[in-house]
């Protein structure tokens, strides 16, 4: 990496997530507050060097990450989605996941004749930036990787589950990746999402996402990404 201030933006979308971030960014952490959305900003060493990390709890949701990655997009140098998911397949509770393609798979024009998740115009999934997401895999191989699946629905029964394995074959579903790496796109900014399974997103994922939250691997996420961003 090179000697200018390298940003990196995080978007981090529930509060009872957000709350980890604390341990890791540092001391000299500064609050900020932009349209309503607050997060912090801090200078933290990677070797040898600073890198500016901007993290900002967006609330819930694709349009609320959304914003809050294009409040953030000016001025940054790459783009996190990071926080928990729900898993599928072999990623199982508490496995650090990370997402290659991202389909939102409540967009559905299927009536009229386009795939399931595709919009007008975009014949491609959202991918993101494949040297990154190899580097991550290189530093960390326990972590897994695959397809994520994002919509406004917290995927909390197996006949959705087993509907979103059909469709897309993910490795995770959440509610902001998605809409995370499409501003990431359109800013042609580089873009990788960070999860940590939470829950089987079935029918025990409500009571499995909550004992989650207050386990001791809760900020599991959180040190990874740090900890990755510290050795770039």
């Amino acid at each position: 990496m090179e000697n200018e201030l390298f940003t990196v933006g995080i978007v981090i979308a529930d509060k009872d997530e957000y709350v980890h971030i604390d341990k890791f960014i540092g001391k000299d952490a500064s609050a900020f507050e932009m349209q309503g959305i607050f997060g912090h900003t801090a200078d933290i060493k990677a070797n040898g060097h600073d890198i500016r990390v901007r993290t900002v709890c967006s609330g819930i949701g694709k349009v609320n990450a959304a914003v809050a990655a294009t409040l953030l997009a000016d001025g940054c140098d790459m783009l996190i989605s990071a926080g928990l998911s729900g898993g599928f397949g072999d990623a199982k509770k508490h496995d650090i996941v990370l997402g290659t393609k991202f389909y939102e798979h409540d967009f559905d024009l299927t009536a009229i004749g386009y795939k399931p998740a595709q919009k007008p115009g975009d014949n491609e999934p959202i991918e993101s930036a494949r040297e990154l997401n190899d580097d991550i895999l290189k530093k960390f191989p326990f972590v897994k990787s695959g397809v994520f699946v994002t919509g406004d629905s917290f995927v909390s029964s197996k006949e959705k589950h087993d509907f979103l394995k059909d469709a897309f074959n993910p490795v995770a579903c959440d509610m902001e990746s998605a809409a995370v790496g499409y501003v990431a796109q359109r800013f042609d900014i580089p873009f990788v999402s960070v999860r940590m399974v939470s829950d089987g997103a079935d029918d025990d994922s409500a009571a499995t996402y909550t004992d989650t939250l207050g386990c001791d691997a809760a900020d599991r996420w959180v040190k990874l990404t740090f900890d990755w961003i510290r050795s770039l």
